[in-house]
């Protein structure tokens, strides 16, 4: 910098610092990742059970309850004859096997969300030792 004249070094080095000063989420604070839910077809459920928010929040309280955070998403699908599925991807990616409940003996309802919830957190604990 010393053969550069003084307007230019001072250029030189406002535009050197100007880099350090920027603040990227990604490379000074860690973002918690974010547990999702989303239920196809969740108009098959009964009213009484809770529907969607119902079963999402069994995921959540499970899922707390077990210390898995929130880093994987899951996708449920409600099909015929109280058929509940999870597709299940952790936040590195991976995608489990799918998990699938039948409610044979009753109709679908909060304690059917809990075992499925219960299920689905063990499923995601299991993977990731």
């Amino acid at each position: 910098m010393k053969g550069l004249p003084y307007a230019c070094r001072s250029a030189a080095l406002a535009i050197a610092l100007v880099p350090a000063g920027w603040s990227t989420p990604g490379m000074t604070h860690s973002v918690p990742p974010h547990a999702s839910c989303a239920v196809s077809h969740g108009e098959k459920l009964p009213a009484a059970s809770g529907g969607a928010t119902g079963l999402c929040a069994a995921i959540e309280q499970a899922t707390a309850a077990r210390g898995l955070g929130g880093a994987f998403s899951v996708r449920i699908s409600v099909g015929p004859k109280s058929l509940l599925s999870a597709a299940i991807t952790l936040a590195d990616g991976r995608s489990l096997p799918p998990l699938r409940m039948v409610e044979m003996d009753r109709p679908i309802g909060p304690s059917t969300f809990d075992r499925f919830a219960s299920a689905v957190a063990d499923h995601i604990a299991g993977a990731r030792r």
